[in-house]
């Protein structure tokens, strides 16, 4: 099976992949990043949901099983109209200006720069598979994941009061405006034909870091833009543009 993905170096509705990742970032710690707001591209996540180790205060260590997976299969599946793009991260590092790494506290975008890459470069395998319903086999999306890795440049990270995510994390963030910077591996497929899709992604980070998520996908028909009212002149409905 041929999956359409944006290239590294194209630009895909007038953005690069790292002004895609930008974006990606603030909603990952956005309200809500668990419903899909119906517009042109879905945004995936990983399995974020880290806990203390052994009660442990906060600040403390944290883990995640390594066993665990985010599943939105079946009932908790999504379903996009023909024509969305789907970005999957594969696997991220993320660091703000203040964050501490290796007993070091990061106060320059160049030491956020690179220890976003170190963080990258020291994880392990990773994956990113597609399979559609009726076929027996997974397929990979792309042949090389490693041919798609994202820095982004410095920006300016947002986190609501009401985030979803914050408390959960491998270090908890709090509410408010940083300067970030978010290196990873992120896959923008194009668009899919009508049908049902399961995609899995993943890998294995630094430290506690794992992620793995399972979701199931399915392409309707054309998305309706214009609804005709004989009785009233046409009304166009504008779509969200994320």
């Amino acid at each position: 099976m041929k999956i359409d993905v944006v290239r590294p170096t194209e630009n895909f509705r007038g953005m690069s992949y790292s002004e895609w990742t930008t974006i990606w970032s603030n909603w990952l710690f956005s309200e809500d990043p668990d419903t899909y707001d119906g517009g042109n591209i879905l945004f995936l996540r990983g399995n974020v949901s880290y806990k203390p180790v052994d009660d442990s205060e906060e600040g403390g260590p944290r883990h995640i099983d390594p066993r665990g997976i985010y599943d939105r299969t079946g009932q908790n599946g999504e379903r996009i109209f023909e024509g969305t793009s789907i970005l999957i991260p594969v696997i991220v590092s993320m660091f703000s200006m203040g964050d501490i790494y290796e007993g070091i506290k990061l106060k320059t975008p160049q030491q956020l720069r690179y220890t976003a890459n170190i963080d990258i470069d020291r994880g392990g395998p990773m994956w990113a598979t597609i399979m559609r319903k009726g076929e027996r086999h997974a397929y990979k999306v792309v042949n090389n994941i490693k041919d798609y890795r994202v820095a982004t440049p410095l920006f300016k990270f947002i986190v609501p009061n009401n985030s979803l995510l914050m408390g959960k994390a491998d270090v908890p963030v709090r509410p408010g405006i940083y300067d970030a910077i978010t290196v990873g591996f992120f896959l923008l497929i194009k668009l899919l034909v009508p049908s049902t899709y399961r995609i899995n992604f993943g890998g294995k980070g630094t430290g506690a870091y794992y992620t793995n998520s399972l979701y199931d996908i399915t392409v309707q028909g054309k998305r309706r833009d214009t609804l005709k009212d004989e009785s009233s002149p046409t009304v166009t409905f504008k779509q969200p543009w994320m």
